[in-house]
């Protein structure tokens, strides 16, 4: 009986923490960091949340309201690709490439995205910080191949780059 309980209790939760996966990655100074997972290990419950759509999205603290991110980004102009390009970017392994923007926050603390990217992996500063202050910057916005919708995102701006894996997350339609 203990062991049903425990499956149906396990089965019934594992929406809520598959839906909470982010992980990410930093490239400076020429090398890429490894892939963190932005959840916590006690809890299973994601520390940022996302909010938008896949031509662009905001990362934000999950205990903060969406207007409090610490990363934003958008594709200039994105159209998303027919059934075709889809298969053919994933058979030939080529990520699609955009033009975008990207603002996030530096602080005293952290002048520059790199010092912060060099001191956490991420983006810490956030707007509401009482001493930040946003950055507004063209990127390079690469999406990996994927079958069915994005998952992987290369946000390249400022002499670095971030790495977005979005797990299992799925944007509404």
């Amino acid at each position: 009986m203990k062991k049903n309980l425990l499956i149906l209790f396990f089965l019934t939760t594992l929406p809520y923490y598959a839906l909470a996966q982010l992980s990410t990655s930093a490239w400076y100074d020429g090398y890429w960091g490894e892939w963190k997972e932005q959840y916590s290990r006690y809890t299973g419950v994601c520390y940022y949340s996302l909010f938008g759509n896949y031509s662009g999205f905001t990362v934000y603290n999950r205990s903060d309201h969406p207007s409090n991110y610490s990363l934003k980004f958008q594709i200039s102009s994105y159209t998303p690709p027919s059934k075709e390009m889809i298969k053919y970017h994933y058979k030939n392994n080529i990520p699609f490439e955009y033009s975008g923007i990207v603002e996030y926050f530096v602080s005293e603390s952290y002048p520059s995205i790199k010092s912060a990217l060099k001191s956490w992996g991420f983006t810490l500063v956030k707007n509401g910080d009482n001493d930040s202050y946003k950055r507004t910057v063209n990127a390079t916005i690469k999406i990996s191949p994927y079958k069915k919708s994005p998952k992987c995102y290369t946000l390249i701006f400022d002499d670095v780059a971030i790495g977005l894996d979005l797990g299992t997350w799925e944007f509404k339609q």
